[in-house]
């Protein structure tokens, strides 16, 4: 085959001729006759087959052997109980009553991962001091508000200088008190 516009020799597979450019002009290939197929095989499928995962529910194909949405091996066998509103359970399904009355006994219903609330633990239990009552002995009894607390040493020293310094009786009314808060916070 020759080019059109420069006469050179075409390569039969090349769209452009080397020498100048020019698109090359392809034959039309001859339609060829596709023999009409059995009406059985024209009929054309729009959807493909799926059923339900027997794990999950979400429709799956037919000839699946993994589940798409919960990766479930489908290969391995369905789970053990399908409740009657295709709900899947994972418990072993129970006859009903021979006596052809009642209901299959339900399985029970286990739920995991819940993280419950509690109310705050003390830092160490069993000590725990009333910062009321450590306030209410430094108000009686000078240094009996740090004797209450386990503080001993700060009790005596109340105890031997608020005679000659009345600031730390009045410093043991505050201290008592933030004490046992301190204890009760951080145990010590």
């Amino acid at each position: 085959m020759n080019c059109t516009q420069c006469g050179s020799l075409l390569d039969p597979d090349s769209a452009f001729c080397e020498d100048c450019g020019t698109a090359s002009p392809k034959p039309k290939p001859a339609a060829v006759e596709i023999p009409a197929a059995p009406p059985a095989q024209t009929a054309v499928v729009t959807e493909r087959a799926s059923r339900p995962c027997p794990f999950c529910g979400e429709q799956i194909l037919t000839a699946a052997i993994k589940c798409r949405f919960c990766g479930s091996n489908l290969t391995a066998g369905a789970p053990l109980a399908q409740a009657p509103g295709g709900i899947t359970l994972n418990a072993p399904s129970v006859p009903a009553m021979p006596s052809g009355g009642g209901y299959a006994a339900a399985p029970s219903i286990i739920i995991q991962n819940v993280q419950a609330t509690q109310a705050p633990v003390a830092a160490h239990p069993g000590i725990y001091k009333n910062p009321g009552i450590a306030f209410a002995l430094s108000l009686i009894f000078p240094g009996g508000g740090q004797f209450y607390n386990g503080h001993v040493g700060k009790g005596i020293f109340v105890l031997v200088t608020f005679w000659a310094f009345g600031i730390t009786y009045i410093w043991s009314l505050f201290d008592a008190p933030l004490s046992a808060q301190r204890i009760n916070r951080l145990g010590f």
